[in-house]
């Protein structure tokens, strides 16, 4: 099957892989058909292995032309079979190319032309929405990015000082005020933002908890006032090798009913939700107030909608 022109993949092979690999094979393959294409925006996101909340439609790339600014269709084709008529992509998202006409900051990085590391942040932080944007940022300032190199608030803001749109000054701004290096994973950072845009108190982060026998652990999100402590429960957790270290996902899930025991008996609720419950706010609302957390009189307001596009309100 022809991935771009001039560019082919085994088909059975393509279809086995993820979603997100075969983007970057994609990418790759555009990379291949023509060596002076500059990645900018969500793809050049994806080549800094920073946070995307799914997987691109399109591959991004800069154009110093205004004329060739714009979409094209994705060129990826495979035989119809002659019994069938099918060609086993029918049910397979392809990648089309969508061209940006501004200006760039240029770099080398994994053997391809990119936007820098700073310009991409401030590029998505400018066009995503207030939780996507916040947990990039997050990430490439945090200290778990260890996948390559961070930023520091300044060099976010030096990049946004060159914005001529005194609306995106203020979005990175904004996104910078919310910002928690503190934050250990993207959703956590995703909730933190859905938190403040629906007016909840800000929760503290990465609190620790003692009792008698010791420390019981750190929190993600802990409101003091009233003793409710919040916990983001992603599938990583309990199935991702990295994080079990040496323990099954069985031993996992019962060392953490063990440790929610003793924090709640210390008078704490706790609750706890999933990446369903951090990409819908009026579920993530639903499931703070039952524990207490209840909204401010004037919460935010122009941020995003309770529900994001797509999503469902159930």
């Amino acid at each position: 099957m022809r991935v771009r022109f001039g560019v082919y993949y085994n088909k059975p092979a393509w279809l086995a892989l993820k979603a997100w690999q075969r983007y970057s094979a994609t990418i790759a393959a555009v990379a291949c058909c023509d060596p002076s294409a500059a990645f900018c925006y969500l793809t050049a996101l994806r080549l800094w292995r920073l946070p995307l909340p799914r997987v691109p439609e399109h591959i991004h790339i800069v154009t110093q032309s205004p004329h060739k600014a714009g979409r094209l269709p994705p060129t990826t084709r495979a035989a119809r079979d002659p019994k069938t008529g099918l060609t086993g992509l029918e049910h397979t998202r392809s990648y089309g190319i969508y061209r940006h006409h501004w200006a760039a900051d240029i770099v080398e990085h994994r053997g391809v032309a990119v936007t820098s590391l700073v310009q991409t942040v401030v590029d998505c932080i400018v066009r995503m929405e207030l939780p996507e944007a916040v947990a990039v940022t997050d990430a490439v300032l945090g200290s778990r990015r260890t996948t390559g190199e961070g930023l520091t608030r300044q060099e976010l803001l030096d990049e946004s000082a060159r914005l001529s749109s005194a609306a995106k000054r203020r979005r990175v701004l904004e996104v910078l005020a919310l910002a928690d290096e503190a934050s250990e994973s993207v959703g956590e950072s995703r909730s933190r933002a859905l938190i403040h845009v629906l007016g909840l108190p800000a929760p503290v982060l990465q609190h620790c908890f003692y009792d008698d026998d010791g420390l019981i652990g750190r929190t993600d999100f802990y409101w003091p006032e009233q003793r409710v402590i919040g916990e983001f429960d992603g599938d990583a957790k309990y199935l991702d090798d990295a994080l079990l270290g040496d323990r099954s996902t069985r031993e996992a899930i019962l060392a953490e009913k063990k440790r929610e025991d003793r924090l709640r008996a210390l008078g704490y609720k706790v609750v706890r939700w999933d990446w369903k419950t951090a990409t819908n706010a009026r579920l993530l609302s639903r499931k703070l107030a039952a524990a207490g957390i209840t909204a401010r009189k004037s919460p935010p307001r122009g941020q995003i909608p309770l529900a994001l596009p797509g999503e469902s309100t159930t």
